[in-house]
């Protein structure tokens, strides 16, 4: 089954073509966030049509190691953006993990992210990290969702109905319900991520690996261009320019300033 580029994550194309992209180029971060975001609401009103919206869980998982260089649309223009989404895919809806590698003196970076955190509410959190722990929070944000994950004496399981949090003498202490995931990772494939783009690899194979038959997958990467990596049927192909994409969407993007969303930052 594949729906707008999204597929049944068993049956995923993530695994064999993400390793066959070569890092270069500049970072287009936002265009590839509004990307990704657009994608979910289209599947999101799509499911609305078939009634099914309640069914899922929405989960969009963004990397980047470096401040955006190569963006169309601003960062006002993107911070008003989030606070629209916010209320048209709430957290019980969306949740988004942005995930920064070894951009912790980076102060560009770290304002930028203050500032699309106010602006996503509870939506959304921000893991500024460094290259070592990229498995780690892919973990710990397949814990945050309710997905199996083995650490630290802690087994936590989904059988796509509930979670049973156990101890070590495998008694459950807790349970509640969950929904099927639908999961959208939009990773940076810059110069700069050359040296860890395995890792980033390696990391998505153990989410894929936790997920289940009912669960949808689709990936995005971009660098000073944006592409929907499920929608390739072999090797990676000449990636979509962000001028072309950010073009084709700007109607769906606020193009004015919005000053006054920026300076409460």
């Amino acid at each position: 089954m594949e729906i707008l580029g999204f597929e049944s994550a068993p049956q995923s194309k993530l695994n064999n073509i993400l390793p066959r992209f070569s890092c270069s180029g500049a970072t287009a971060f936002r265009d590839a966030v509004v990307k990704g975001n657009q994608l979910m609401q289209q599947l999101l009103d799509l499911f609305c049509k078939k009634g099914a919206h309640d069914k899922f869980k929405f989960v969009h998982v963004v990397l980047t190691d470096g401040e955006d260089n190569r963006s169309q649309i601003s960062l006002q223009e993107f911070l008003a953006y989030q606070v629209r989404l916010k209320n048209e895919l709430p957290e019980n809806i969306l949740q988004t993990f942005y995930i920064g590698v070894n951009v912790e003196n980076n102060q560009t970076v770290q304002q930028e992210m203050r500032a699309i955190l106010q602006c996503s509410g509870k939506s959304a959190q921000y893991f500024p990290i460094h290259s070592n722990g990229i498995n780690e929070i892919f973990q710990k944000i397949q814990m945050q969702i309710g997905l199996r994950v083995q650490q630290k004496g802690i087994i936590i399981e989904s059988n796509q109905q509930s979670i049973a949090f156990m101890q070590k003498q495998l008694q459950p202490v807790l349970q509640m319900k969950v929904n099927n995931y639908i999961v959208l990772f939009t990773l940076d494939i810059s110069g700069s991520m050359q040296g860890n783009w395995g890792k980033v690899c390696n990391a998505v194979s153990g989410f894929l690996g936790n997920l289940g038959s009912n669960d949808l997958v689709s990936g995005i990467v971009f660098n000073d261009k944006v592409e929907v990596v499920t929608q390739l049927t072999a090797q990676p192909q000449k990636p979509v320019q962000s001028q072309q994409y950010y073009n084709q969407n700007q109607q769906q993007v606020s193009n004015r300033r919005d000053d006054e969303v920026y300076q409460n930052f």
